[in-house]
């Protein structure tokens, strides 16, 4: 099975969203790693979570990063394939080795451009609203991949009709209790990308 875009899964806290993403072919896994965050998964977890699936790449969601030191601890205890995090959290992290995914609007990007410069060749995809105007999302995809942050209720077809969308951002869900899990959220989007064999 293939998705009809990359899909990014942030907000990973429990195995039961890990593996039925990676079941469903999503192409990266976000997990907060920054404690006090919301939907902070401990390394401990992490690991445990890490050992079940295969597939994914790994997004450390470093929203709210103190200080760029804390960055080697999480590239240690998560070896992540991406950081994703804030312009503000960006801007305190000095990692010429680190692969960044910025959640930002377009009119941050817009007034920040300067300040971003330097993290130019790093940043590897940009996050912004699904409501952005397509004439926006096409100017920021003149430098970089652009991602839209989607919900259920968004209409798919319609996004992916411009093709300066690089794929979309959902988000995973607290279990009820271990192994009881309501995926609606997450199928209504991913079943409408199956690609039918």
């Amino acid at each position: 099975m293939a998705l009809k875009t990359l899909v990014k899964v942030g907000k990973i806290s429990n195995l039961s969203d890990a593996r039925y993403c990676s079941g469903m072919s999503v192409d990266m896994l976000g997990f907060s790693v920054v404690a006090g965050q919301s939907h902070y998964v401990s390394p401990e977890l992490y690991k445990e979570i890490r050992g079940w699936f295969s597939g994914p790449a790994i997004v450390a969601e470093a929203y709210g990063l103190q200080k760029g030191e804390d960055l080697s601890y999480i590239l240690q205890h998560y070896a992540p394939d991406f950081i994703e995090l804030a312009v503000e959290d960006l801007l305190k992290i000095h990692s010429p080795y680190s692969t960044f995914i910025l959640s930002s609007t377009f009119e941050e990007l817009t007034t920040q451009g300067s300040l971003l410069a330097p993290f130019r060749n790093q940043i590897s995809k940009i996050i912004i609203p699904a409501s952005t105007e397509n004439k926006a999302i096409d100017e920021i995809a003149r430098s970089y991949k652009v991602l839209l942050q989607v919900d259920s209720t968004t209409s798919i077809h319609t996004l992916l009709s411009n093709p300066s969308v690089n794929g979309i951002v959902l988000q995973g869900s607290m279990e009820e209790k271990p192994g009881l899990k309501n995926y609606d959220s997450l199928s209504i989007i991913l079943e409408q990308l199956e690609i039918l064999n």
